[in-house]
C-alpha cells in the first residue's frame, strides 16, 4: 500500500513539476496575478448571472397572471420589488430586465479585456525572462555541450518550446480559475433553482474527468514526442539553409528536399497522433453531455407540465437550468480544451526545464587565485584531449610559451590544432593534464579574467548585424573612436571600408552578409587588436586574405603585437617569417622545427589541420 500511494504521489507531482518550477518566474508578478484573479472572479460571476433576466421576463413579464393593480401573483419572487408586480409597470420590468442584460454583458465585457490584456503583458514579460535565462545558461556552457546539442534544436527550445510556457503558466491557468469560477457560480444558482436536476447533470462529471485523466496521459507523451521531432526537424532546415551554397554549387536540391521530407513526415506523425487524442477526447465529451442535457430536458419539461405546486419549477426556471446545464459544460469542454493545450506547454516546458536545469561544466572556483596582472606565460603539462566521438587528439602535449613570445603551429587535418587553441581561454578542459597561466592552472583563476587576458581569432568569423565599426569595438566597448579607427587601418578595414560614404559606419547585415570572407577576417584581426590583451591566438587569420592584406597581416598586424603572447596557426608559409618558433602537432603531441625545416615541411605537405 506505501508504494502504491508513493507512485500515485509521483504522478501527481510529476503532472505539476514543471509548472511548480518555472513559478518563480511569476513571483514578481503576483500581486498584478492576485488582481487578475480578483478581475477575473467578477467575470464569471456576471456570466453565471446573465440567464436570470430572462427568467423574470418568461415567468413575471410573459407568463405572469392578471391579478389586477394591487396584486401580487403567489409565485412572485421575493427579490424583486412587490411594484413591479402590477400588471402596468411590466414594462418597466421588461425594460429593467433589458438593461440588467446589457449592464452584465458591458461588466463581463470590461472585465474580460482588462484581465486578457493584463495577462497577456505579464505572459510576454514571463516569457522574454525564462528566454534570458536559457540563453545565458547556453552562453555558459563548453563547446563540447553545444557539440552535444545540435543547434536547430536549442534554437525550437529557446523561441518556440518557451513561446508555449505561455499556455502552462498563465494562459491556462486563468482560464481554468475562470472556467473553474463559473462553473462553480454555475452550480450554486443551478441548485437554487432545483436541486433535483443540478444532480443528474453533476452525474456525468466523473465519467469526463476520468476520460479526461487517461487521454490526458497518453496526451502528454505525443506531444513531447511531437515537440522532439520538431526540433530535429528544426535543425535540418538550419543545416540545410547554413549548406546553401554546397547544395547549389553540387546540385544537391532533391537529396535536401528528400532529407526535409522525411524529417517531416515524422513531425507530422507525431503530430496527428496528438491531434487524433485530442478529437476523440472531444468527441466522447461533447456525446456525453448531449446525452445528459436531452434527459434533464425530457425529464424538466414532464415536471413543469405538472405544476409549480408540485415541483416548484417554472417555465422561465426550466429555461433557465437548460441554459445553465449548457453552460456548466462550456467550462468544462473549455477546461478540457486548455488542459490539452497545456498537456502540450508542459511537455515543451520539460525541454526548456533541460535547459535551465543544465549545469555549467565550466564555472570559476568559488575562490579564485588572483592574477594581479598577467604576464603571458603559456604552458602546458600532459594535456591530454578526447572528443565526444572517440578521436583522441592531444596526448600528453607538453609547452611552455614565454611572455612575448610569437609561436607558430603548424599540423595535418584534425591533428588538434584548433582544440588546443580553445583549451587556452578554457573554452574547454582537458581530460588529462593542465593548462597554467603565468605559473597557475586555469581552473584556480576567475574564468572571466583568463577570457579578459587573451584575444582569439577564430577561423570561421563571427560577425553581427550592425555598422563596421560596431563590431570592431565588441573587442573593447570603452575604447574612443580613435583607438577604433587605428585597429582597422591596421588590419586593413579602412582600405575597403573607403569605398563607402559611411565609411567605418557602414551597416553589413547579419553575420556580415555584405562582406567578402577576406573582408570579415579583416574586422576579426580588428575587433582583437582593439582589446589589447597579453596573449593573442590566432587560427588561420590569412584565410581569405588577398597578397596584400596578407602581408600586411605578416608585417603590422605582428609587429602591433610585439610584446604579447602570440599562438599563431597556419598553413600560411608568408606569416613564419614574424614568428620566433615553429611548432608542429604530430601524433597527438607538439614537435619543435627550425624555420628552414618548417618551410620544407610546408613544400612537402601543404595545407592540412
Amino acid at each position: 500500500m506505501a508504494d502504491k500511494e508513493k507512485g500515485v504521489r509521483a504522478k501527481v507531482g510529476a503532472a505539476f513539476h514543471v509548472w511548480r518550477r518555472l513559478f518563480v518566474f511569476m513571483q514578481p508578478y503576483r500581486l498584478r496575478l492576485l488582481i487578475g484573479v480578483v478581475v477575473v472572479q467578477v467575470a464569471a460571476g456576471t456570466e453565471a448571472l446573465k440567464p436570470w433576466p430572462l427568467k423574470v421576463v418568461i415567468d413575471q413579464v410573459l407568463g405572469g397572471v392578471k391579478q389586477g393593480k394591487k396584486a401580487k401573483p403567489p409565485d412572485w419572487p421575493g427579490w424583486l420589488p412587490e411594484w413591479f408586480s402590477d400588471e402596468d409597470h411590466k414594462g418597466w420590468l421588461l425594460l429593467c430586465c433589458a438593461a440588467a442584460v446589457l449592464l452584465l454583458a458591458l461588466i463581463s465585457g470590461l472585465c474580460t479585456y482588462w484581465s486578457d490584456l493584463e495577462l497577456a503583458d505579464i505572459g510576454q514579460r514571463v516569457i522574454n525572462k525564462v528566454r534570458r535565462t536559457s540563453l545565458d545558461r547556453m552562453l555558459v556552457q563548453s563547446l563540447t555541450w553545444h557539440e552535444r546539442h545540435r543547434r536547430g534544436d536549442l534554437n525550437l527550445r529557446l523561441i518556440s518550446d518557451t513561446s508555449a510556457l505561455r499556455v502552462l503558466l498563465i494562459d491556462g491557468l486563468f482560464t481554468l480559475v475562470k472556467e473553474s469560477s463559473q462553473f462553480a457560480f454555475t452550480i450554486v444558482f443551478m441548485f437554487l433553482i432545483d436541486w433535483r436536476l443540478t444532480l443528474v447533470s453533476l452525474a456525468v462529471l466523473p465519467l469526463i474527468s476520468a476520460m479526461s485523466a487517461v487521454v490526458g496521459i497518453k496526451l502528454r507523451r505525443a506531444a513531447r514526442l511531437q515537440r522532439a521531432k520538431e526540433g530535429e526537424l528544426s535543425s535540418s532546415v538550419s543545416e540545410t539553409l547554413s549548406s546553401i551554397p554546397v547544395i547549389q554549387s553540387y546540385g544537391l536540391r532533391e537529396t535536401a528536399n528528400r532529407a526535409f521530407a522525411r524529417q517531416n513526415r515524422k513531425s507530422g506523425k507525431a503530430g496527428l497522433r496528438a491531434t487524433r487524442l485530442e478529437g476523440r477526447l472531444g468527441i466522447a465529451t461533447d456525446v456525453t453531455m448531449a446525452v445528459c442535457t436531452a434527459f434533464i430536458l425530457y425529464l424538466g419539461v414532464s415536471w413543469v407540465d405538472t405544476g409549480p405546486k408540485h415541483t416548484g419549477l417554472s417555465a422561465g426556471a426550466l429555461v433557465v437550468l437548460l441554459n445553465y446545464v449548457r453552460n456548466i459544460y462550456k467550462p468544462i469542454r473549455r477546461g478540457i480544451g486548455k488542459s490539452v493545450a497545456m498537456m502540450k506547454a508542459s511537455a515543451a516546458g520539460e525541454r526548456v526545464l533541460e535547459l535551465l536545469d543544465a549545469m555549467p561544466d565550466l564555472e570559476s572556483p568559488p575562490d579564485p587565485k588572483p592574477l594581479a596582472a598577467v604576464r603571458g606565460e603559456i604552458e602546458l603539462r600532459s594535456v591530454s584531449f578526447q572528443h565526444a566521438d572517440g578521436r583522441q587528439v592531444l596526448k600528453g602535449v607538453d609547452l611552455v610559451i614565454p611572455p612575448g613570445q610569437h609561436v607558430a603551429l603548424l599540423g595535418d587535418n584534425g591533428s588538434g590544432k584548433s582544440t588546443l587553441a580553445t583549451l587556452l581561454p578554457r573554452l574547454r578542459d582537458p581530460q588529462g593534464g593542465s593548462v597554467l597561466l603565468d605559473g597557475t592552472d586555469l581552473r584556480e583563476l576567475d574564468l572571466a579574467q583568463v577570457r579578459g587576458s587573451i584575444s582569439v581569432v577564430f577561423q570561421e568569423t563571427a560577425l553581427f548585424d550592425g555598422t563596421l565599426r560596431e563590431n570592431i569595438q565588441l573587442g573593447r566597448p570603452e575604447a574612443p573612436p580613435e583607438e577604433v579607427d587605428a585597429a582597422a587601418a591596421t588590419a586593413g578595414v579602412t582600405a575597403y571600408a573607403s569605398r563607402w560614404p559611411e565609411g567605418l559606419d557602414r551597416r553589413i547585415g547579419e553575420r556580415g552578409s555584405g562582406l567578402s570572407g577576406g573582408e570579415r577576417q579583416r574586422v576579426a584581426l580588428a575587433r582583437a587588436l582593439l582589446r589589447r590583451s597579453p596573449i593573442y591566438i590566432l587560427d588561420e587569420p590569412s584565410t581569405g586574405l588577398d597578397a596584400t592584406a596578407e602581408a600586411r597581416l605578416g608585417t603590422d598586424m605582428l609587429q602591433a603585437l610585439r610584446g604579447c603572447t602570440v599562438l599563431l596557426i597556419t598553413h600560411n608559409p608568408r606569416l613564419l617569417a614574424g614568428v620566433d618558433r615553429v611548432l608542429r602537432m604530430v601524433d597527438g603531441k607538439t614537435v619543435e622545427l627550425d624555420r628552414a625545416a618548417a618551410l620544407a615541411d610546408f613544400s612537402r605537405q601543404p595545407g592540412g589541420r
